[in-house]
């Protein structure tokens, strides 16, 4: 009866993740982030199947039932290890802004999973993991705690780096994400606890499954809302809250729209590629949010090279402060760059009359006239 209800969570599971990974491969795209989380998708319906297949042969009776049950427990510890594995790669991938820093950690980290695939390998000769007796029962041994505490060790490490990302992120929205990446630990961490010391008992998979789901949901809410290249608000979400600060009556102070675009950047992309290009969009959104850290600033991606800032301020001189800002960590970021390109950003804005006469389009248009003098006047010293 146990093992039948054991079998039906773990099916629900899979269809859950099925579904998941049917909209994933919808997507127009496929970054590294995206297919990073495929691959956990894919990792964690293996482990239901095979945590079922563990289930329904235990004790079985049949030829070579033996061996399909020794098959069934390897592949369940493989894994058992490689799944936080994928997690720690998922969150690496996540909150860095270098892969190939990334891939060279992540070499590193793997080593403990590859002595632990090499245990498995052994067990087969020495029972060091766990044995199947003659009746086809399954029964732990002490080798079964190295994958326990390393497998811990995987998911705690990917909270902890999660955490302390979310702490130094310049930008709230970052923060929030990185938040929610240590929130995976949560459940899968006390169902494990809870199977490690209740032998028999099994619950962690499909806890996994259902933080996968969450996880998932939570992605799509900020896919709704942001730029998929950049991370900051896209345009849809930039009109709202223009719409909803202007018609704000009781607003105190002035809100100011500043409009930016980096300089020469068809010439980058035809001459360099429009990866390359990404790339420096990419440094533009962080420098933004570096520079508006700890602002009630809301930033957003307006089209393209485009970038906008929309900043409630008391007065003015607050708003040129912001903009100083942005052009002194423009320097300090092409000083410190070892790259032959360096980006430029012209910058203008305009500031919200609140009057009969005003309107949303005419607050862009003044943003996007002052931006363009900006950039006529570099081309003309040019």
């Amino acid at each position: 009866m146990l093992h039948a209800l054991y079998v039906e969570i773990n099916v629900i599971g899979v269809c859950l993740l099925l579904i998941i990974l049917f909209n994933q491969r919808q997507d127009a795209g496929s970054s590294t982030l995206q297919r990073s989380f495929s691959r956990l998708i894919y990792a964690t319906i293996v482990m239901l199947v095979t945590d079922t297949a563990c289930w329904l042969l235990d004790g079985a009776a049949f030829p070579n039932a033996y061996i399909f049950k020794t098959a069934a427990e390897s592949i369940y510890y493989v894994y058992n290890i490689l799944i936080p594995f994928l997690w720690v790669m998922y969150v690496e991938i996540a909150v860095s802004k270098e892969l190939k820093a990334t891939y060279r950690k992540l070499k590193l980290l793997s080593i403990p999973m590859v002595l632990l695939l090499l245990f498995i390998v052994a067990n087969l000769y020495t029972g060091s993991i766990f044995i199947i007796d003659e009746s086809n029962v399954y029964s732990r041994n002490d080798g079964f705690y190295a994958f326990a505490v390393v497998s811990y060790a995987y998911l705690v490490y990917a909270c902890v780096r999660a955490i302390c990302a979310a702490r130094r992120a310049s930008w709230k929205e970052d923060a929030k994400r990185y938040y929610a990446l240590a929130f995976f630990l949560v459940l899968p961490g006390i169902a494990g606890i809870v199977q490690t010391f209740v032998y028999g008992l099994s619950l962690i998979w499909v806890f996994v499954a259902i933080a996968t789901v969450v996880m998932y949901i939570d992605s799509l809410n900020r896919q709704i809302s942001a730029d998929p290249l950049t991370g900051i608000n896209n345009r849809r979400e930039l009109s709202k809250y223009i719409l909803r600060e202007t018609k704000d009556p009781s607003y105190q102070g002035i809100l100011a729209l500043i409009m930016m675009d980096v300089d020469n950047f068809k010439q980058v992309n035809d001459e360099h590629g429009h990866y390359y290009g990404d790339d420096i969009l990419i440094r533009v959104s962080e420098i933004l949010k570096q520079s508006c850290k700890d602002t009630p600033a809301f930033l957003a991606r307006y089209g393209g090279d485009e970038f906008c800032i929309v900043y409630p301020a008391k007065t003015v001189d607050e708003v040129e402060d912001v903009i100083a800002g942005i052009l002194r960590n423009i320097v300090r970021w092409n000083t410190m760059s070892s790259d032959s390109i360096k980006i430029g950003l012209s910058i203008g804005y305009s500031v919200w009359q609140g009057d009969a006469d005003d309107s949303v389009d005419a607050f862009y248009r003044r943003a996007d006239e002052k931006m363009y003098e900006v950039k006529g006047a570099k081309k003309r010293i040019q």
